[in-house]
């Protein structure tokens, strides 16, 4: 289990986390502007938009 220098879960051992590591990563893979949509991806991996939007602009997950 990860843990944040405080203790605190992060990552995919996050009780919260939607998506593992993996998907992490092949989400960003996939995400191209203006081709693909977040919309797209977040059907694809069964997130929210805004979840997907979050990933994929590394506001969450920063260290996948």
């Amino acid at each position: 289990m990860t843990r944040s220098p405080s203790g605190h879960r992060c990552g995919q051992s996050h009780q919260k986390a939607k998506l593992p590591d993996n998907q992490v990563r092949e989400m960003r893979k996939q995400y191209i502007p203006y081709v693909v949509s977040y919309k797209t991806l977040a059907n694809r991996f069964g997130c929210g938009e805004s979840t997907a939007r979050d990933i994929c602009q590394y506001v969450t997950r920063i260290n996948v």
